[in-house]
């Protein structure tokens, strides 16, 4: 069970900025069709900032051949939580609760149409009843797994241990968890009754972004990213548009900054979800203010 928890926070809050229309602002970058970044300060030797699609596909199941060569050149190895068994543990204790409480908070026609799409994502009706609902609903922000593939961000986290490289989170498990442990629970049920009944336009979605991906196109994937994909309750439409824009903009001052933190040395390679890339206060932006020559690595 805790195994195949694996890095889903990550996944989830990129799909989540993706597919409910969150992006801090709508100012494009100067970004060129690239996800790979060279971040250089005279005097430390380089590092590299890499936009990921926290998704198991086989269109991006291989890195190209720029971030290969980056990763290998790399000694520091940073994805958005540090993925490990410490990590694993804490997210399952906080998702899931000891007996089955999730049925009785929904109606027993939602709750059918959960399971299956839960078990889609590789979680059986066993742990499914468990789930508290704003875990429910992060889980149903992410793509259905596809069998053989795993996530970009696993990619890296096994670079940086067959290779015995320094390894870290820029963000913890906690951090990142909070932003939906502290949804009040009966907006918990909104949003999962609004993600349960809307999973067909959400595959759509998803494949709009993902090519956007593939094209290396960030100035696409951030407009993609500000069009509102779900449909919520009218009542409950202002403060989830609140809780969305704080995703990005407390978010990405503190993953600057502890980024900052790692180039000190050079040498690191730092994998983000890449909607924290673009705009006027993208992380991009955030390290050229800071003094860093930010360039695209293309192709």
């Amino acid at each position: 069970m805790f195994a195949r928890l694996r890095p889903l926070v990550v996944l989830a809050f990129t799909s989540c900025l993706m597919l409910m229309g969150c992006s801090a602002n709508s100012e494009k970058s100067s970004a060129s069709n690239a996800v790979l970044w060279k971040i250089e300060k005279s005097g430390v030797p380089e590092s590299w900032l890499f936009g990921t699609a926290h998704i198991s596909d086989s269109r991006v199941a291989k890195f190209s051949p720029a971030v290969e060569a980056a990763l290998n050149q790399s000694k520091h190895i940073g994805t958005e939580i540090k993925i490990d068994f410490g990590s694993m543990m804490a997210m399952g204790n906080a998702m899931l609760t000891k007996e089955p409480t999730l049925p009785a908070k929904l109606s027993a026609e939602q709750y059918t149409k959960l399971l299956p799409e839960l078990a889609a994502r590789e979680y059986p009706e066993v742990a499914a009843a468990k789930f508290k609902p704003w875990a429910a609903a992060m889980l149903l922000m992410t793509p259905a797994k596809v069998k053989g593939e795993i996530p970009m961000d696993m990619r890296v986290m096994k670079h940086a241990m067959e290779n015995e490289k320094d390894y870290f989170g820029v963000e913890t498990v906690d951090e990142q968890l909070s932003y939906f442990q502290n949804i009040p629970e009966a907006k918990q049920i909104v949003l999962l009754n609004a993600l349960i009944s809307q999973q067909d336009k959400l595959a759509k979605s998803y494949e709009q972004l993902l090519n956007a991906y593939v094209k290396q196109d960030l100035d696409a994937l951030q407009k993609l990213a500000e069009q509102d994909e779900i449909s919520l309750p009218e009542a409950d439409q202002a403060w989830f548009k609140e809780w969305q824009t704080k995703l990005i903009s407390e978010r990405n001052p503190v993953m600057a900054k502890r980024i900052q933190e790692h180039l000190l040395e050079g040498n690191a390679f730092i994998a983000i979800g890449a909607l924290h890339l673009p705009g006027k206060d993208g992380l991009i932006e955030r390290l050229r203010a800071a003094g860093y020559t930010v360039t695209p690595v293309l192709k």
